[in-house]
């Protein structure tokens, strides 16, 4: 297993061949092949990567069936039969090269600028923040998979030139030992002691919400300066919030945090992430971290010693949706998020925690005796995460990682509870498919799963493998804090009655305020 989670590989091999980058630009052949490549990952059917994962493994495949149909048109439009792997490389290290200048990076985002605007994808200024925002790291991402001369030759000419796996299946190890004999939760005993979490998912705290704004606007996120008034024949945004597509002001959840005192006494908090609103076309990493720390602040005035478990959300970076794995370092990492929530939560997380929280955003630690917490950042598996196009597979050694504290979990008799942002079912298919193993595997030990993300009270049935008959596991989805889109905020918070050494969920549970 991988040390403190970080994956071995770091992504896929490179050419090293070189050629002059200005090559690249000055060839619009070489462009057009770009984009083609660009739109064969947008079609329809591209779908099918994104789909929730069944509880059946995933078929052996090379890579998507309809990159296999579209390589004779690719060849043939551009009148490369005879296209060589030595060229091919070049030609693709040359457009690498050009990309990642300063002038092919303006070309890509004037391109992507112009089409957002074109096919109304947004309003004109949204398209030219978010192309702005977004296109460094895109061209990072996209040079070092899909145009890298190994993928791309590959994908073209075959597997004698290199090799195409993006999005392939794979697999996590489990342990040789025996599984043990499934043993159904048993309800607690009238009158057994009661363990009280709250559960809070989905804040989202617009900085820039204006009361009397119009919460209908053109663009993605209302109730803010930029949204202009509303006619005159509809009301504003309200002081508290509205129905509409608009975050919540901090006066909102300070209200919300202030009126628990008569809710608790709780034993723990479990915050499944999503701080900042969702402006994201708009946001830099100072507006980040500005959100992660007012909220925390606001979060320890209200509940005072109760220790607090944060899960990473996927609003929590800028751009939005984008974790690269351990190994992407410099610029474009994540450390400067992590090592800002491992400073915000060192009051509620102990050493070990923060360590792999540095690292890869999860941690793991004991909260009481018997019990252990998990915390997933299940922006690893996400399908709008566009850094795993570099490589997908088991991001950061999570899964294994959590399969080796699992293990322990079991041989020691504690129960564990998972707790994470985006739902499982929600993943990419392989990412999906290898939990499901795992949720099976030790369904003995885990007695409690919780996400947020849809902003809906849900839940996920885990059925066993062989009948797909027999429940095993059950993940909820708190709904959310925000009234994004037309939501009413959450209800009373989650009662977790049961015996404190053994940790299982009973039949009836009922989430937050704010969750």
């Amino acid at each position: 297993m991988p040390r403190h989670g970080i994956s071995p590989g770091e992504g896929h091999p490179r050419s090293s061949w070189e050629t002059e980058s200005d090559r690249s630009r000055g060839s619009p052949r070489l462009r057009l092949l770009w984009i083609g490549l660009a739109v064969a990952l947008a079609l329809p059917d591209s779908l099918v990567l994104w789909a929730p994962a069944g509880a059946h493994p995933l078929p052996a495949q090379s890579h998507p069936a309809r990159f296999g149909r579209l390589v004779p048109q690719l060849r043939n439009a551009f009148g490369w039969w005879n296209l060589t792997c030595p060229v091919c490389k070049g030609l693709f290290t040359a457009i690498d090269l050009g990309l990642k200048k300063e002038p092919g990076v303006a070309w890509v985002g004037s391109m992507a600028t112009k089409l957002c605007k074109l096919l109304k994808i947004a309003p004109p200024t949204v398209c030219q923040s978010t192309v702005q925002l977004f296109e460094d790291d895109m061209v990072e991402v996209w040079t070092r998979s899909v145009l890298s001369p190994s993928e791309a030759c590959g994908l073209l000419l075959g597997s004698t030139c290199g090799h195409w796996d993006i999005f392939s299946s794979w697999n996590i190890s489990l342990p040789a030992v025996p599984k043990p004999s499934p043993q159904p939760p048993k309800p607690p005993a009238p009158g057994a002691p009661v363990s009280r979490i709250l559960f809070l998912t989905d804040l989202h705290w617009d900085h820039g919400y204006l009361e009397g704004t119009d919460p209908d606007c053109e663009n993605p996120l209302c109730c803010r300066q930029d949204s202009g008034l509303p006619p005159a024949s509809r009301p504003g945004a309200g002081y508290w919030g509205e129905y509409s597509k608009c975050d919540l002001p901090l006066r909102t959840l300070e209200s919300l945090l202030s009126g628990l005192g008569p809710a608790g006494p709780f034993d723990m908090v479990y915050w499944t992430g999503d701080i900042p609103a969702h402006n994201v076309w708009h946001q830099s990493r100072q507006d980040q971290l500005r959100a992660l720390t007012t909220i925390t602040a606001l979060v320890k005035k209200f509940l005072g010693p109760v220790p607090v478990y944060p899960a990473v959300g996927n609003h929590e970076s800028t751009p939005v949706n984008g974790f690269p794995p351990p190994f992407i370092e410099g610029n474009y990492s994540s450390s400067w998020l992590y090592e800002a929530m491992a400073k915000a939560w060192e009051f509620w997380l102990p050493a070990e925690a923060l360590h792999t929280l540095r690292i890869g955003g999860f941690y793991a630690l004991s909260p009481h005796p018997g019990l252990r917490l998990i915390s997933l950042n299940m922006n690893f598996c996400s399908r709008e995460n566009f850094w795993l196009l570099i490589n997908s597979t088991d991001p950061a050694g999570q899964l294994q990682w959590l399969v080796g504290e699992l293990q322990a979990a079991e041989d020691r008799g504690d129960k564990v509870h998972i707790i994470g942002h985006i739902p499982p079912g929600h993943c990419l298919k392989s990412w999906s498919w290898n939990y499901y193993r795992i949720v099976a595997r030790y369904e003995n030990t885990l007695a409690g799963q919780f996400f947020g993300h849809t902003h809906m009270d849900e839940f996920e049935v885990f059925y066993d493998e062989e009948t797909l008959s027999r429940p095993l596991s059950v993940a909820f989805l708190a709904p959310s804090a925000t009234t994004y889109i037309g939501l009413n905020p959450a209800r009373p918070p989650c009662r977790l009655p049961g015996l404190p050494n053994r940790w299982q969920l009973p039949g009836e549970l009922s989430c937050g305020p704010g969750s």
